[in-house]
Formats: structure tokens, C-alpha cells, sequence
């Protein structure tokens, strides 16, 4: 199943999320409201820095639990904010740091865009985030059993 998230937060960390499932048929779609206070993670924008980001990124996901925790957190992150070029570098040098962490030059999601892939397995499950290569967005997140090709 294929969902398209839509997502607003302040920094008073409120915000709102709008999911669609695809296909359509008869599921609906969801229309979330978070109000002052509601929604974890750090508030403000992706930091610039590496460690700084890496700080960001154990606010969610603890880093102890491995690069399945580095993408995970990621996505977290890059769910709510678009990176600038700044933060954009601090993500690939925290990527490029970080063991375990596999690289797939041109990986298409389920909603057939091409991006730019990174994933790591554990338990014989893969995490990926698909980012537009030109702005570093996140186009794509998956869980899912097994791996990619090489």
C-alpha cells in the first residue's frame, strides 16, 4: 500500500498531516490536527552541522541502535522540513559516516519518481529513504522486508 503524506508543523510544535492511501477505492483519507505541544522531535530546522545533526537525530532515534537508526531519524526529520544546501551536506556527511549505511545512485519509489537512495537492514528488514537529488527532499520512505539489488 502507497501513502502520500502531507505535513505542516510551528515551532510550537503543532501542525497538521493530511494522508492519502493509494489506490483510492473506498479507504479515506486521513486529516490530522496537532495542537501546541502534540508533536515529538526537535523544532526548528535540520542543523547544518554533523554532530549537531547527529544530536537531532537521537532526540528519535538513538544512534546506539544502529544505521537502521540513521535513517530512521532522518525520515523523521526530513517528513517535517525541507533541508537547505548547509543541512543538506551535514545529512551526506552524517550518511557517508555512519556504517552499515548502503548507497543506490538512481532508485525509483512506488509512486515511480527517481531519486537518489540510502538504506541499511536489520533483522531482514530495509529501511530506505529516497531524496531528490537536486534539493535533498525526501521523496520516499520505505520499510520492507529483504534488500535491494545491488
Amino acid at each position: 500500500m502507497l501513502f502520500e503524506e502531507q505535513r505542516w508543523r510551528a515551532d510550537n510544535a503543532s501542525g497538521r498531516v493530511i494522508r492519502s492511501r493509494y489506490p483510492g477505492g473506498n479507504q479515506p483519507t486521513d486529516d490530522s490536527t496537532y495542537y501546541p505541544g502534540q508533536l515529538d522531535g526537535p523544532i526548528g530546522p535540520i542543523a547544518a552541522d554533523p554532530t549537531a545533526l547527529t544530536a537531532q537525530i537521537d532526540t528519535t532515534q538513538p544512534r546506539f541502535l544502529g544505521p537502521t537508526a540513521v535513517i530512521r531519524g532522518l525520515a523523521s526529520l526530513l517528513g517535517w522540513r525541507t533541508p537547505n544546501q548547509a543541512a543538506r551536506t551535514a545529512i551526506l556527511t552524517v550518511l557517508r559516516d555512519t556504517a552499515g549505511i548502503t548507497y543506490h545512485p538512481s532508485v525509483t519509489d512506488r509512486a515511480g519518481r527517481t531519486g537518489i537512495g540510502v538504506s541499511a537492514t536489520a533483522d531482514d528488514i530495509r529501511f530506505l529513504l529516497i531524496l531528490n537529488p537536486s534539493t535533498g527532499e525526501l521523496l520516499a520512505y520505505e520499510r520492507a522486508n529483504g534488500s535491494l539489488p545491488p
